[in-house]
């Protein structure tokens, strides 16, 4: 599939996105300043949420949700670019047992966005800490992650972090460094010289990532991330979250804060921050691979950030002379029946209710 999508497309795309998608965006947010909710208010119109607040040591308030009630709650942390909102269809069935806290991380949703650090361009340390700080904040002792996506910043957290952390269960992310001569040209796209604007200025991850193309007329589709195209108001929900390139600047996390092994001297961020990004992808996934906190791994159908050759790694059928884990005995692994590609909470197809089955079994085998 990415090998359809091309860097000479991307290029092509922002230019040609550029005026109707600020004519969207302004349409759908025409004030600068995000709008968010007030505490205690609907989170989202048309499901009964509340938001919360938790103001962070460090700075920025963290919009939340909390629903249910469980002795260890669920902590689900989103991915690019989405926010809680991306679990509302999740939350139902996980918080009939469980009490269920979703994050917008900083920089993202109804959170704060933190300019003053490192350029408005926070990596993947910086997200850690900010996952530790509301946890902290909250007061909770122990908590079972559920990431998705950049989610895996939770990894990082856990890693500095292990004695709070009653289990990991996570799809679609990544478990490590990456290979820098295997990124997917969607990648490779934001890479680029024209990477910054593609990111901010054409709200690449959103309208062509998220929406599937749907709503900047480009056609042919490069790939598609949902099997269903979002409806008109949900795609609202997240354009007013990121009504400016000013808002999108964390969007390139992807541009600025990937580990790679064997990162070029023409990708971006000078050395010393190219070497910060490896050393903290290997942090965690040198925890993910020796850890004996419970870890549920979930294949997609087909999925596509975790394919199913991971499967052998993360169950030691891998050896780990060739990346496999070697401590796999609290490993689990479930697969996804329902056609999901990456934004499985996203589809209308029963994906979301058997994402929390995957979870909830998880739980009640004792993990």
């Amino acid at each position: 599939m990415f090998r359809q999508f091309t860097t000479r497309h991307s290029v092509a795309l922002a230019l040609a996105m550029s005026t109707a998608i600020t004519a969207l965006a302004l349409s759908v947010a025409r004030a600068d300043e995000i709008v968010r909710p007030e505490a205690g208010a609907p989170a989202y119109a048309g499901y009964p949420y509340a938001a919360h607040y938790a103001r962070l040591p460090s700075g920025p308030r963290v919009h939340y949700l909390d629903e249910g009630e469980g002795e260890v709650p669920l902590l689900l942390v989103h991915g690019i670019p989405t926010q809680a909102y991306v679990w509302r269809e999740v939350i139902p069935h996980l918080a009939q047992s469980q009490r269920v806290i979703a994050i917008d991380q900083p920089n993202w949703g109804y959170s704060d966005h933190t300019p003053d650090v490192r350029g408005g361009v926070p990596c993947a340390g910086h997200y850690a800490d900010w996952i530790g700080e509301f946890v902290d904040t909250l007061g909770l002792e122990k908590v079972r992650l559920v990431l998705f996506d950049m989610g895996f910043t939770g990894f990082l957290y856990a890693a500095r972090n292990p004695d709070e952390v009653a289990g990991i269960a996570f799809f679609e992310t990544v478990l490590g460094p990456l290979p820098r001569d295997r990124v997917p040209p969607f990648i490779e796209a934001v890479l680029s010289e024209e990477g910054v604007a593609l990111s901010t200025e054409a709200n690449f991850f959103t309208e062509t990532l998220l929406f599937n193309n749907a709503f900047n007329g480009a056609e042919p589709l490069p790939f598609r991330t949902m099997t269903r195209d979002l409806e008109d108001a949900e795609a609202a929900v997240y354009h007013r979250a990121r009504p400016t390139p000013a808002h999108r600047q964390a969007e390139l996390f992807d541009r600025e804060c990937l580990g790679f092994v064997g990162a070029r001297e023409s990708d971006p961020g000078t050395p010393a921050q190219k070497a910060q990004n490896l050393a903290e992808f290997t942090e965690f996934a040198t925890y993910l691979a020796t850890t004996d906190t419970p870890r549920l791994a979930i294949f997609g159908n087909p999925g596509l950030v975790m394919p199913a050759m991971l499967e052998g790694v993360v169950t030691g059928a891998v050896p780990p002379e060739h990346g496999g884990w070697p401590s796999t005995e609290t490993v689990s692994v479930a697969h996804m029946s329902a056609p999901t590609l990456h934004y499985w909470p996203e589809e209308r197809n029963g994906a979301p209710g058997e994402l929390a089955g995957h979870i909830l079994d998880w739980i009640a085998r004792g993990h």
